[in-house]
């Protein structure tokens, strides 16, 4: 008879008793030898045998069984063959038919046509228990530890498993993590697309996680909506709250989330059309957009180019004439001229400001510690929660119940902790902002900086409408105060001006 020596380890490495692939080919080898067995081709694959139809090798031995080319098995052990009723039964079938004479193994059982094929089904049947059996515990390991807040998927891009086996945890990856929080940072400000995102990422060198290769569009739109680089992840349909470090914060993800909703808006184009997206047209509503015309003057022999801002007309018809750049940048520094602040009333304010600042912090203190306290105890709570269903005290059913009505209360109070925390260092943050958008917009607006000038324009306008070639523009608070003569030297309110 001609054998097919076949040999199998699970490429998931969760048989971790079993032998390897080239430890299973020798002493398969050394029994045909002692044995005078003629082995006619040795296959070797890395795959799980715990659902059918996963095996090409497998596939490739039973068609050269069916067409007579070999036609006996020898194997290390019966549940290298299969892990699975399907497969078991196809070669329960195929020996039974006599397709397969005979099915050895290299510790000594031989099944013919006419031996008791009920050992050798026990033998698959057994196998697939186990399989079986390892499954359902490595699922319920994955969800207590979810449970846990231990995020129990694979590491992402940013992120590294650390740790013992079975106590793996995830940590930022000194690297990953830097470029991570730079994407979005650079997705949050709506000015660049998937494509432009994607060639920076591959620009820094960063690879995807599992296979090295670069990036394509997918991946990072996935990294981009991905709630765990902030704290929160999904498993079995629940969303819980990671122990690990988060990457980012909740505010930046919405921030992107925001951009990435709004890609049908007009792109600003690398030819600095910084302006695109930003006015909306006064007669039909739709946003404005630019053109650039190239003309050549023969009696000069010289090309000029000129830059027109319109409405791009994507509902209507529209009658609004467009108007030069040269002229909306005139418009726009008059208004943002109206809002400048010297130097001297920069560093009055900064100094209120960090006064300020300082009583604030002061109270917000005492408050701090009490949410610190509530957080703590919810954490506590749900880990006598844990302890307690793992000791059958409480019933799955019972243990979601209560562990989710604890996990919505310590989100809140989290929440809260984080709102309180950044709101404190938030506040001196944008009133420094706010002082260096009056004392600078001149100066950023003129400037090449076309990341600063969208900004400038977010943060200081809104309604910004351009109707009969005139630009039409809202302050929003507190600049909106500055425009106040009678304010000008009042903007801070009564605060005492010696802080000495």
């Amino acid at each position: 008879m001609k054998y097919i020596l076949y040999a199998r380890k699970s490429s998931e490495n969760k048989e971790k008793q079993a032998l390897s692939i080239s430890d299973q080919v020798s002493e398969s080898e050394r029994y045909a030898s002692f044995n005078d067995i003629d082995i006619y081709q040795t296959l070797q694959e890395a795959k799980s045998a715990y659902k059918p139809n996963n095996r090409p090798v497998f596939n490739e031995m039973l068609s050269l069984l069916r067409e007579g080319k070999a036609d006996a098995i020898l194997t290390w052990k019966p549940d290298r063959l299969c892990r699975n009723p399907e497969e078991g039964g196809k070669l329960l079938q195929m020996l039974q038919d006599g397709q397969i004479k005979e099915i050895r193994t290299a510790t000594g059982d031989v099944y013919t046509q006419e031996s008791d094929h009920l050992v050798l089904q026990i033998h698959f049947g057994m196998s697939n228990q186990y399989s079986r059996n390892l499954s359902q515990n490595v699922k319920r390991g994955l969800s207590h530890k979810a449970e846990r807040g231990e995020y129990p998927k694979p590491a992402p891009i940013g992120y590294d498993s650390v740790g013992n086996p079975g106590q793996k945890r995830l940590a930022p990856n000194p690297q990953e993590a830097i470029f991570i929080k730079e994407l979005f940072e650079r997705a949050s400000t709506g000015i660049h697309s998937l494509n432009k995102l994607r060639h920076w990422l591959n620009d820094t060198g960063l690879r995807t996680k599992h296979y090295g290769n670069k990036f394509s569009k997918f991946p990072v739109w996935y990294t981009l909506n991905n709630t765990m680089y902030y704290g929160e992840f999904s498993w079995n349909g629940q969303v819980y709250q990671g122990t690990y470090e988060p990457l980012i914060n909740r505010g930046l993800f919405d921030k992107v989330q925001l951009a990435l909703g709004n890609r049908s808006k007009p792109k600003r184009s690398i030819y600095g059309h910084w302006i695109n997206g930003l006015i909306k047209c006064g007669g039909c509503g739709c946003s404005i957009t630019t053109t650039v015309k190239k003309k050549y003057y023969p009696k000069t022999d010289r090309t000029a180019f000129y830059t027109y801002h319109h409405c791009t007309k994507k509902k209507e018809a529209c009658l609004q004439a467009p108007v030069s750049a040269t002229e909306l940048q005139t418009q726009l520094e008059r208004y943002l001229g109206s809002i400048r602040i010297d130097h001297e009333e920069f560093e009055l304010g900064l100094k209120l400001f960090k006064a300020k600042h300082a009583k604030i912090s002061s109270r917000n203190e005492s408050q701090q510690q009490l949410i610190n306290t509530q957080v703590e105890l919810l954490t506590n709570k749900i880990n006598r929660a844990i302890e307690m269903r793992a000791d059958k005290e409480l019933t799955k059913e019972e243990f979601l119940v209560h562990k989710n009505k604890i996990q919505k209360e310590l989100n809140r109070a989290k929440k809260l902790q984080k709102d309180n925390h950044d709101t404190n260092d938030n506040w001196l943050s944008k009133c420094e902002e706010f002082l260096d958008n009056a004392l600078y917009a001149h100066e950023v607006l003129s400037g090449t900086d076309e990341a600063r000038k969208i900004k400038l324009i977010k943060d200081v306008g809104s309604n910004l409408l351009l109707d009969k070639k005139k630009l039409q523009f809202s302050f929003k608070k507190p600049y909106d105060v500055l425009l106040k003569p009678s304010a000008s030297y009042n903007w801070l309110g009564n605060q005492d001006s010696n802080l000495d």
